[in-house]
């Protein structure tokens, strides 16, 4: 944590990726049918064609960016992507790591990241940006459950909830926890 944000990593992601990605995003939606849900009131993210030309709606727009941001966090640390179904998710762990359940949070637009409060039972979070339309996504860097536990709550621009707001001035370089291993592998 220091003055400056940490270098971000720029990962390249393939066109077959995002195409996996969106397969996903349709079996989510048809599982758990967000758009069918009371209270909900569209996707964060518009209907959009993304890269290599693959077109989602409002409905999976959010949730393919998403998993885009999982994909590059998987790729840089050799870890298996999850595409597992699940009817109540992955309870935010989003990718599991030899340093614990990591939860990406990727955002189209670089800006602070957002957590929603109360914070998911995770051991990390890492945040990315991917604009939906180029081959890279940028990996700013992460924080602890604890650190972001620890900030002031903030009320969400879009709903009742309310977030924590994680400055990139306060991440560490994502490269230094893929290195982390368990105590029982360094000991």
């Amino acid at each position: 944590m220091g003055k400056r944000q940490p270098r971000s990593v720029l990962v390249s992601i393939s066109s077959a990726e995002v195409e996996l990605c969106r397969d996903f995003a349709v079996k989510c939606e048809q599982l758990r049918s967000y758009s069918g849900k009371r209270g909900w009131r569209g996707g964060l993210c518009p209907a959009m064609r993304l890269f290599g030309g693959v077109d989602v709606d409002e409905t999976i727009s959010g949730i393919v960016i998403g998993k885009v941001g999982e994909v590059a966090l998987c790729k840089l640390a050799g870890a298996p992507i999850d595409t597992a179904m699940r009817d109540d998710g992955d309870g935010g762990k989003d990718v599991r790591l030899p340093c614990g359940s990591v939860q990406v949070k990727t955002s189209r637009k670089i800006r602070p990241g957002l957590v929603r409060d109360p914070v998911e039972q995770v051991d990390w979070f890492v945040f990315a940006t991917w604009s939906g339309l180029e081959p890279n996504v940028l990996l700013h860097g992460y924080a602890s459950r604890s650190q972001i536990a620890s900030l002031p709550s903030v009320p969400s621009y879009r709903g009742s909830w309310m977030n924590k707001e994680v400055s990139f001035f306060t991440l560490r370089p994502v490269e230094q926890l893929i290195k982390i291993r368990p105590i029982g592998d360094v000991l």
